[in-house]
């Protein structure tokens, strides 16, 4: 149930960065961005991969990276597989801006794309990248390597159907290790015509990217299962779409997903600002979740894994989950939200177990953004100790509390545009800075702890003899543990080894107690003591470049495996397959077996790949057979296949035309050249300076004789310059007459237009000129 009134109090900030923010509003939000965090992962990192959704101007829109940090650090985006890079370099508290090319927009639906984009610097960075045109605009955080996970539901909206086009839900996937396996599940039909509840297998290397489009409109693939065997980056959202469905008011909608790992069981939301109501989601990691969204009355929602709710509210609630839930804060546009400012806008919001410590917000007024605020919450207890641009929270504010038992307070604060500053000196905050304009919105909120909390960290088990390690993966400083290690022992560290003496399992117990939200949380397992077994891999490979191989590892039973080899290769596959292989890939492989936490000592096996032969036949040249004899020799090989299917080491060229030949090495891998050559003589010209037209069979007539002429024109005067002969044919010649009638004997003069070939085979035109002598 909400509370409110006013209190004077302090407060801080912690979370996700999502925006409908116009560009340079968010420019200048990050520019005074920075964060702490006391424990788990968070948005800060040093290696990236992301992509952008199809937007509804499609390669109209600009895409931009936005990279910021609290360190002076260097990095560099590149896009591998088309060979592009932009090196950066980041001041302290500053931001870094890098427009990425038109063709990082994955286009369509269902195509394995290679335009992913990654980004990796010296030092921990965060970033944010925003995809906009006129109007239409949308950014979101992007987490780091560190924070993905390899299993994922995905959050979008319902697009919409117009005569100018379908524009429908979307999610995005990018690949971050090669060979990636991944499952897809969808919750609606799908571009190319999948049908809701179908699931298929795709594999993506580091760098590729896959898109999933709804068929219609009206579609909604909110509650598609995505996992992986390895680490993935997700999107999703929307091309350009209303919210809610049926308001005139739209925008694309574009947000990075959250792992399964991250997502929680309680939730504070804050009513936006001066709106009549927000729209909400809340979509199930399980089945058999229930949901209670407590306000001033409770709502109960029953949702199995993928199923998600959609609600308005106006009133601050308490969301409190049995199974792990996320939840999505839509902002409304201003035609359907009882103010005449804002647009559509999707940020997921983060449970109340994922708080942090301080946040710097940057509210704008730029591009139409007339009014902004923040919303703070934090543990009722905790208010106290909060603080607001280093003073107490503003008297202006309207403080409400939230919860089964008021445990929850928050602030929600007009504030003028500029940095402001929320600090914690308890256990953290939550806050989401926001405002509107006209047809213009942005919301976000500052960094995230995005550590994993539902996963349970007690260990499979080990070998016999080794020493096991346990490690809660949670703060000390807000945790408490207690730890039954199943053999009589216990522990309250939050990390430490133990021995177990003998084989068997043994029952263990880890109950966590959370100091800021007064919660227990109990885990169990239990671990196995087991033998260590053996593994073999299969043996040594040489295969070509280009070519596929594949790893195979003996049977174990119940035992998962992991593959690495050169250049950070890792597989958890017992038989991987590794395609298009080059030389850098080679060296040796290892394999351990894993069963129950007891990993085999590794087994290796060498992989050689040959490079692909190079026959080398030379550049694209002209040559003279008048001149010279031209032999193709490719080099030293094993095999030949000319063009011509003979198979002799060289080839002696007859005539001008494309030629190739077919090369084979040792290991029979094989390698192809081609070459174009082309004829072409240099033009030689000779005129004779008389000649004699007395029919007696010897110089009886005029012309040139010539050679490789591409154009000519023969012109014949007499001394006063009166025309006798013209010709363009250099093979027709002047027999000495005009009009029929012998010419005297005397000098002429002839003049020679040309156009012909040089020795490089370039072309030139000239003219000559010069007299002849006629005798009979």
């Amino acid at each position: 149930m909400e509370k409110s009134f006013k209190i004077n109090f302090q407060f801080f900030s912690k979370h996700t960065f999502s925006s409908k923010l116009c560009f340079e509003s968010i420019v200048f939000a990050l520019t005074v961005f920075f964060s702490f965090t006391l424990h788990g992962q968070t948005n800060e990192g040093k290696s990236f991969w992301f992509g952008f959704m199809e937007h509804r101007d499609i390669n109209a829109n600009r895409k931009v990276a936005m990279i910021t940090s609290k360190y002076n650090t260097t990095g560099t985006i590149t896009i591998p597989h088309h060979n592009w890079a932009q090196p950066f370099s980041v001041t302290a508290n500053d931001v870094t801006i890098i427009t990425l090319p038109f063709y990082t927009e994955v286009l369509g639906s269902e195509i394995i794309d290679d335009v992913g984009i990654q980004l990796t610097a010296a030092l921990p960075v965060s970033v944010y990248i925003h995809q906009y045109n006129d109007y239409r605009s949308e950014a979101t955080v992007v987490l780091p390597i560190s924070s993905l996970g390899n299993e994922y539901y995905t959050m979008t909206y319902e697009g919409i159907n117009q005569t100018n086009g379908i524009f429908p839900s979307e999610f995005l996937i990018v690949g971050t290790e090669n060979e990636t396996m991944i499952t897809i599940t969808v919750a609606d039909e799908t571009g190319q015509s999948k049908p809701e509840g179908s699931n298929f297998t795709i594999q993506l290397d580091a760098g590729e990217t896959f898109q999933v489009q709804a068929r219609l409109g009206t579609g909604d693939l909110t509650g598609s299962h995505v996992i992986a065997d390895k680490k993935i980056a997700v999107f999703g959202g929307n091309r350009w779409t209303e919210v809610p469905t049926g308001c005139n008011a739209r925008d694309n909608l574009l947000e990075q997903m959250y792992p399964l790992s991250t997502w929680g069981k309680k939730f504070v939301t804050i009513p936006n600002a001066k709106v009549s109501h927000d729209i909400y989601r809340i979509l199930a990691s399980e089945d058999n979740t229930t949901v209670d969204v407590i306000g001033s009355t409770t709502q109960t929602y029953f949702l199995n894994a993928g199923e998600f709710a959609e609600y308005a509210k106006s009133e601050a609630t308490f969301v409190v989950a049995n199974n792990p839930i996320q939840v999505a804060q839509f902002l409304v546009g201003s035609q359907c939200n009882g103010h005449s400012l804002g647009d559509p806008s999707m940020v997921l919001l983060n449970s109340v177990e994922q708080t942090r410590d301080t946040v710097t917000l940057y509210n704008s007024s730029l591009e139409n953004i007339s009014e902004n605020f923040i919303n703070i919450i934090a543990a009722t207890a905790d208010f106290p100790f909060i603080s607001f641009d280093g003073q107490a929270i503003p008297g202006s504010a309207m403080i409400g509390t939230v919860g089964q038992n008021d445990e929850f307070t928050f602030a929600r604060i007009q504030v003028n545009a500029g940095a402001h500053t929320i600090i914690s000196e308890a256990c953290g905050v939550i806050a989401t800075a926001y405002g509107y304009g006209t047809v213009e919105s942005y919301a976000y909120s500052g960094g995230a702890s995005f550590k994993s909390i539902n996963a349970n960290p007690i260990p499979e088990g080990g070998c016999l003899n080794d020493t096991i390690y346990f490690d809660a993966n949670l703060s000390p400083a807000r945790y408490t543990f207690s730890w039954d290690l199943g053999d009589g022992n216990t522990s309250t560290e939050a990390a430490f080894s133990h021995f177990y003496p003998s084989l068997g399992f043994y029952p263990v117990e880890l109950i966590i107690y959370d100091e800021c939200l007064e919660t227990y949380d109990t885990l169990n397992r239990d671990l196995l003591i087991s033998l260590r077994q053996a593994v073999e891999a299969s043996g040594d490979t040489i295969i070509c470049e280009g070519e596929s191989f594949s790893l195979s590892a003996t049977d174990i039973t119940s035992a998962r495996f992991e593959w690495t080899g050169p250049n950070n290769y890792f597989s958890e596959s017992q038989f991987p397959i590794i395609s298009n292989a080059k030389p850098e890939m080679s060296g040796d492989y290892a394999v351990i077996g894993i069963v129950s936490g007891c990993a085999t000592y590794p087994s290796y096996t060498s992989v050689e790949i040959i490079a692909t032969p190079e026959p080398e036949l030379g550049n694209d040249t002209i040559f003279c057979s008048e001149n010279v004899l031209v032999t193709l020799d490719p080099g030293d090989f094993s095999d030949y296949l000319w063009q011509d299917n003979s198979t002799d080491p060289n080839f002696t060229v007859q005539g001008e035309g494309t030629f190739w030949v077919e090369v084979v090495d040792q290991y029979g891998c094989i390698g192809t050249d081609t070459v174009s050559l082309k004829e072409i003589c240099p033009t030689r010209i000779y005129v004779p300076n008389a000649f004699t037209p007395n029919f007696d069979g010897t110089n009886d007539s005029f012309g040139i004789y010539g050679f490789h002429i591409i154009n000519m024109k023969l012109t014949i005067f007499d001394r006063w310059g009166s025309l006798l002969f013209e010709s363009t044919d250099p093979d027709e010649r002047w027999d000495g007459t005009v009009n029929g009638e012998p010419a005297a004997n005397g000098v002429y003069v002839w003049q020679l237009n040309v156009e012909g070939y040089e020795a490089d085979g370039t072309i030139f035109t000239e003219v000559q000129s010069g007299s002849l002598t006629l005798l009979r």
